[in-house]
């Protein structure tokens, strides 16, 4: 099994579903499992974190409103925040002090400092160890938390039966 697709997605799968948001897998049968985000802001409007691009993605996206605007949270996501700014003819937003995205996305780019828009979210800096950064972002009115990359699910972070690991 491939640890990263980097091709094209024909399809996604849904991995949670929620009235103000949902999260997908656009390349179910690779072993990391890439989980991408939309979520509802407080002010309105859709907001993508990190995502990956799919085929049929922007029409589940549609059922929950438009989309305001594209967060890349890991300095190793730049991913396809590129293709969805600019399908949505938005900027794709970056914390001031995280590194290597904005030379990766070809998009306008607009740099945050602890706000993220409209959204609700405030980010916070996430730097465990040399050479990695991301950012945490937590919503205090629904007690939404987003962590891009130190937990995960995926077997290379856990250890026997657990769900979540470092």
């Amino acid at each position: 099994m491939t640890m990263y697709d980097r091709s094209p997605s024909a399809d996604f799968v849904v991995a949670a579903d929620w009235d103000r948001g949902l999260s997908w897998l656009s390349h179910p049968r690779e072993t990391a499992r890439r989980a991408s985000h939309a979520v509802v802001g407080d002010g309105g409007g859709v907001w993508l974190f990190d995502p990956l691009d799919a085929a049929g993605i922007d029409d589940a996206v549609a059922e929950l409103g438009s989309v305001a605007g594209v967060a890349v949270l890991s300095a190793y996501h730049a991913r396809d925040a590129g293709a969805f700014a600019a399908r949505h003819d938005v900027p794709v937003s970056i914390p001031r002090w995280l590194p290597r995205v904005a030379d990766r996305v070809d998009a306008p780019v607009e740099r945050f400092d602890g706000r993220l828009g409209d959204s609700g979210f405030r980010v916070r800096e996430l730097a465990p160890f040399p050479g990695w950064s991301e950012g945490v972002a937590h919503r205090p009115s629904d007690d939404t938390l987003y962590v891009p990359e130190s937990l995960g699910t995926a077997s290379p972070y856990t250890v026997g039966d657990e769900r979540l690991g470092l």
